[in-house]
């Protein structure tokens, strides 16, 4: 079976483990996950997900769904690593539901497209510490010092870090895992944080495995409240 999907970022909260400790989770959505085309190279399919109108998707895509005969549009649409055996079974149209893919405990990566910062300077996107605040030079503190030498090599060379645009590049996210799944919403809710703004489109690419405790339950929550005034009263009689 494929090892990878694509979602949407929808929004960061927090959840208890079994234990009772407190993690930062990202839900991402993966619903209408659907197998376009099996593209042309052996070890890639196409998918799209995010439904939209057929009529708004863009002319070649557009010809790529009717050609295949899929009758809707999609936000995104990505070539995806399949192996043969997943070639053979998937079908233009199959749509992919994500406990088909992961499993609560899996560890994966998260690619996506990091937030835009905008032109920044050294010190916000290199992370330098700028320049003396004493001694005449208070126009200097987030300046980003001398960028090459003279005479040899004359020049400055490529690849030096310099103020420029910031994010809004491809930025992958490693050792994430993956703490719950709803095929009826198509959400998952990660542990950690991802890539990207909110509605951001993500791949999400299965690493590895790991025993994960589960998350507090109400019914564990209800247990652990009642139990809470009875210790309390033992250690005030003792």
């Amino acid at each position: 079976m494929i090892q990878q999907l694509l979602a949407t970022k929808s929004h960061m909260t927090q959840a208890w483990t079994a234990s009772g400790v407190r993690i930062p989770v990202t839900i991402v959505n993966a619903a209408n996950c659907t197998v376009v085309d099996m593209g042309k190279k052996d070890d890639r399919i196409v998918m799209g997900q995010g439904v939209k109108k057929l009529k708004n998707v863009a002319k070649p895509q557009r010809a790529q769904l009717e050609k295949n005969n899929v009758k809707t549009g999609f936000v995104k649409m990505r070539e995806i690593v399949a192996t043969a055996e997943d070639k053979t079974t998937l079908t233009p149209g199959t749509v992919m539901t994500p406990s088909q893919v992961f499993h609560i405990g899996d560890i994966v990566k998260v690619t996506g497209v990091s937030k835009g910062k905008g032109f920044t300077g050294v010190v916000k996107r290199h992370g330098f510490k700028g320049g003396p605040r004493t001694h005449g030079q208070s126009d200097r503190e987030r300046a980003p010092g001398s960028i090459g030498s003279g005479t040899t090599p004359g020049r400055v060379y490529r690849n030096k870090r310099m103020a420029g645009r910031a994010g809004n590049e491809q930025v992958t996210t490693l050792g994430l895992t993956i703490v719950g799944i709803s095929d009826s919403t198509g959400e998952i809710m990660l542990k950690g944080i991802v890539p990207g703004a909110r509605g951001g489109v993500l791949t999400l690419t299965k690493t590895g495995e790991s025993i994960f405790e589960g998350l507090l339950n109400a019914k564990t929550e209800e247990v652990k409240e009642s139990a809470q005034p009875a210790e309390a009263t033992s250690e005030q009689q003792a």
